[in-house]
């Protein structure tokens, strides 16, 4: 059987995406502030989301920058799962506040390993995956080697898989669309 991996890039606000699995670029609290993780809040539902969330994090305890946590998608009805990346340390003081290409790369990892595992479990067919640029906020990280930090992660894949990556404005858009990367 021949893997092929479908990249596409897109700007814009990827919630709106239908998909399978939705990346949150999010924190070690899993607070929904701003950015990708407020677009979360909007399109799940707002307080009731983010109960959800927190509910999670006290099962799960601490949570480490580039850790992933699996939840629902709560009321948005355009994708099934939403995988939150602690992209920001938000709970250890004396740790940096800001990600490190080594966490985005193991988040990425971890990604892809729900990602395969989910899809065989329930035998989901053309998997879709809508990922941001982890870390290139707030985060400070360079975009062009997150960027080849996610198609590398996913060309490892065994799935049939689609990848989305997200830019937030067009110029970014249109600058890594002219690229080969």
């Amino acid at each position: 059987m021949e893997i092929k991996m479908n990249f596409k890039i897109k700007y814009g606000n990827l919630v709106q995406e239908n998909a399978t699995f939705i990346v949150n670029a999010s924190n070690t609290e899993l607070t929904l502030g701003s950015g990708v993780s407020h677009a979360f809040s909007e399109q799940c539902g707002g307080a009731v989301y983010q109960n959800e969330l927190y509910a999670l994090k006290k099962k799960f305890g601490v949570i480490e920058q580039g850790d992933v946590i699996l939840s629902s998608s709560g009321s948005a009805t355009n994708f099934k799962y939403a995988l939150h990346v602690a992209v920001m340390n938000y709970s250890d003081d004396s740790k940096p506040p800001y990600p490190s290409y080594s966490q985005i790369q193991n988040a990425l990892k971890t990604i892809l390993n729900i990602v395969e595992e989910r899809v065989k479990n329930e035998n989901i067919q053309n998997p879709k995956l809508v990922i941001p640029l982890l870390g290139c906020g707030v985060g400070g990280l360079k975009k062009e080697k997150v960027f080849l930090l996610i198609k590398s992660a996913f060309q490892k894949s065994k799935l049939d898989l689609e990848v989305v990556i997200y830019f937030h404005n067009k110029q970014d858009f249109y600058l890594f669309s002219q690229k080969e990367l």
